[in-house]
């Protein structure tokens, strides 16, 4: 619809994930630098907080990518586990620690065993192993003690099994807890990702833009600002907004998008403005 109209290849605001849209902000490298210095040194934990719909799946996954074959990972996105021996088998499936599928064995000594061996194998190796839950939030307490326990690997010098923990700013606050004292005191490496400033929302879009091949679409500052007012700078929100505009301005046969646009969009999203 709007594409031809626009000279867009695809649509620049598309929810799915897609790598090649993904906007590295200053902020966001920050982020990503303290990750890739925590697995470097070995530091065991890291802590990543944020709102729904800041980024943080879209971060992991850039993240990701950018690992090379001397990480193994295992990466856990939805952690409704009920019990130490669900989490230690998820683990050894993932890791593919068990040949041809599942672990033969449901005794955590055994399971504990059978990683702890494949820990010491890959630091052998010259190799890190890493395990990113996201949505830790969903983790009950003794699951999340589980993974202080599993911390407890390591040889004199190293950690061998480092954990990253993504969640929800409630995940920060129950770590501060009583509950979970111990595990937080041995996350030396905590930090968060925060909504886009009304600059870096206006870099985002034109970014989406260009990436979808655009061909001078123009988004006016009132129009970006109005976005961001509205969006409260999370990305989710900022395509969804970003989406419907293009829509109104198709309608409209606007080439350049203002504020009376992003105001149809929100009409449309029934957006409180």
């Amino acid at each position: 619809m709007y594409k031809e109209f626009y000279g867009l290849k695809e649509n620049p605001f598309k929810l799915s994930p897609d790598l090649r849209y993904f906007f590295l902000s200053p902020r966001i490298k920050k982020v990503m630098d303290q990750l890739f210095y925590g697995l470097d040194q070995n530091m065991g934990f890291m802590l990543i907080t944020g709102e729904v719909g800041v980024g943080k799946t879209s971060m992991l996954r850039f993240f990701i990518s950018h690992l090379d074959d001397s990480v193994e990972r295992a990466y856990l996105f939805n952690p409704t586990l009920a019990s130490a021996e669900e989490l230690l088998s998820f683990l050894i499936m993932d890791l593919k620690i068990a040949e041809g599928g599942p672990p033969s064995t449901s005794n955590k000594i055994h399971l504990l065993s059978q990683i702890h061996q494949y820990l010491l194998d890959r630091y052998a190796e010259g190799k890190k192993v890493l395990f990113i839950i996201d949505d830790a939030q969903a983790m009950p307490d003794f699951l999340l003690e589980e993974l202080r326990l599993l911390s407890n690997f390591e040889t004199d010098q190293d950690k061998l099994f480092q954990i990253i923990l993504v969640g929800q700013r409630e995940l920060g606050e129950r770590l501060r807890g009583n509950n979970l004292r111990q595990l937080n005191q041995r996350i030396p490496i905590k930090t968060a990702l925060f909504p886009l400033t009304s600059e870096e929302t206006g870099a985002y879009i034109n970014y989406r833009l260009m990436v979808a091949g655009s061909n001078g679409i123009v988004f006016k500052p009132k129009a970006i600002d109005l976005i961001h007012r509205a969006s409260k700078g999370l990305p989710r929100l900022i395509n969804l907004i970003a989406e419907r505009t293009l829509v109104a301005g198709y309608v409209r046969g606007a080439k350049e998008l203002g504020k009376k646009e992003v105001r149809m969009a929100l009409k449309d999203l029934e957006v409180v403005r």
